[in-house]
């Protein structure tokens, strides 16, 4: 059973800063409406339940697990009520990816594989309708109204005050590749290509510093989402990790039984002269490379959603379409399809999972190559941040433009497709385009 208040709109970084030290709290946050995705922002505290992957951890296990709970507390769709009304969030980590292909590893993972938390309490914010929904599920006898008034309580205490121009404290950001390094991964990369491995492949470097323990992440977060507005931002406050995410790009979304899945492949960056800033598109929009990368991903998507999806219903709805943020422009293309009657939602794991915008093609491959050039595990980087509601509504994000806190130990990657015709210099410009933002947050 579900009950809810409406109130009034505040913003939600009001609310978050409240709960952001305390573990579990999630703030998902769209901080860029757009006409098809960013009109909620969520923040869930206080998970009944945590599931945190460990080396015995086994992923067909752990879906029936979820699965059943997703049942137990299933609610029907209510379109006067927010998509997500509570359910199962947290993040998979691109490393449970080779769990699910079999692709072998020798290197430790940085972080578990998953954290999934079980949340009933959550605020949601309607940045069209300009509305604040407070709502609890009841979980075994659980007083719901003592809930919604502790929520209450928490909206209550909410302030205006949100300070983003303090000083962070300094910190050392290194990579684990010098330029030339990176370049060698890239034509590393292209020779797999000309002996017929794959088609495309993604390739990162990782950034790392260490913090001080008393370091500000919250203060961090809000400076990031002041100069990178996107529509999945995210801060989860998972005890010793923490997760501080400006991603632009949806992994999967489930609405009704309708799949959407928007890969983003080809990116350049912004111009503050307008007349550039157009030439900038038109450029991006004519590149004969970056089209065929966005396409090759297209066919992989199509391929993935297929699995668990009616045939007749997947199809692509748009092709190389321009969005464009604060700093980026993209390419960015969507596919849809309606899954299978017998299917459930938690099956796009195994057959979708991880996002082939960020491995390459074919998928598999790909994904061996990435193991055998990276010298890094990927951990929570180009893995999926987000939902999946007891009413049968999913949204997942790509763990792109991501920072990651485990122990004091901050990290980031960034990365880029190559193909054959990639330029090995421009690849490298590409990373530290997509990282400005992320650098520039850290070491205002």
């Amino acid at each position: 059973m579900l009950k809810h208040k409406i109130l009034p709109y505040i913003n939600p970084q009001q609310i978050f800063n409240l709960v952001a030290k305390c573990p579990g709290s999630i703030f998902l946050d769209s901080s860029l409406v757009h006409s098809h995705y960013g009109r909620y922002s969520y923040i869930l505290v206080n998970p009944q339940q945590e599931f945190i992957a460990n080396s015995r951890s086994l992923i067909q296990d752990d879906l029936v697990i979820w699965n059943n709970i997703l049942k137990q507390y299933k609610s029907e769709i209510n379109k006067e009520l927010p998509p997500f009304t509570g359910g199962l969030c947290g993040y998979l980590s691109y490393d449970l990816s080779k769990q699910i292909e079999s692709i072998p590893g020798a290197r430790a993972n940085t972080v578990p594989d998953y954290i999934l938390g079980l949340y009933n309490q959550v605020f949601a914010f309607d940045h069209i309708k300009e509305q604040c929904f407070i709502m609890v599920n009841s979980f075994d006898g659980a007083d719901t109204e003592a809930l919604l008034d502790s929520l209450l309580n928490l909206y209550n205490q909410a302030t205006s005050t949100l300070v983003v121009n303090e000083l962070l404290p300094l910190v050392n950001l290194k990579s684990n590749y010098t330029q030339t390094q990176y370049i060698e991964k890239v034509e590393a990369a292209k020779e797999y290509i000309l002996n017929g491995d794959i088609f495309e492949v993604n390739l990162s470097q990782c950034f790392s510093a260490r913090l001080q323990s008393d370091y500000p992440l919250n203060l961090l977060y809000k400076r990031l989402r002041s100069i990178n507005q996107v529509p999945f931002g995210a801060y989860l406050n998972l005890g010793n990790v923490k997760i501080l995410s400006a991603s632009p790009e949806r992994f999967l979304s489930i609405k009704g039984r309708h799949i959407e899945t928007r890969p983003i492949k080809g990116t350049t960056s912004r111009s503050s002269d307008p007349v550039l800033d157009k030439q900038l598109i038109q450029r991006l929009q004519n590149s004969v490379k970056d089209r065929a990368e966005n396409i090759m991903i297209v066919d992989l998507m199509r391929n993935d959603l297929s699995k668990i999806c009616t045939p007749s219903s997947v199809r692509v709805s748009s092709l190389c379409e321009i969005e464009s943020l604060s700093n980026l422009h993209h390419l960015v293309s969507v596919v849809e399809g309606d899954l299978k009657p017998d299917r459930s939602v938690l099956d796009i794991i195994p057959a979708c999972f991880p996002g082939g915008s960020i491995t390459g093609a074919p998928k598999i491959r790909a994904m061996q190559i990435i193991e055998d050039l990276e010298d890094s595990s990927r951990g929570v980087y180009c893995g999926c941040i987000g939902y999946f509601g007891f009413n049968g509504n999913v949204d997942l994000s790509i763990a792109i433009r991501t920072i990651v806190v485990n122990n004091d130990i901050l990290s980031f990657n960034v990365g880029g497709a190559v193909t054959l015709d990639s330029d090995s210099l421009n690849e490298y410009n590409e990373t530290l385009i997509k990282a400005q933002k992320l650098i520039e947050a850290i070491t205002a």
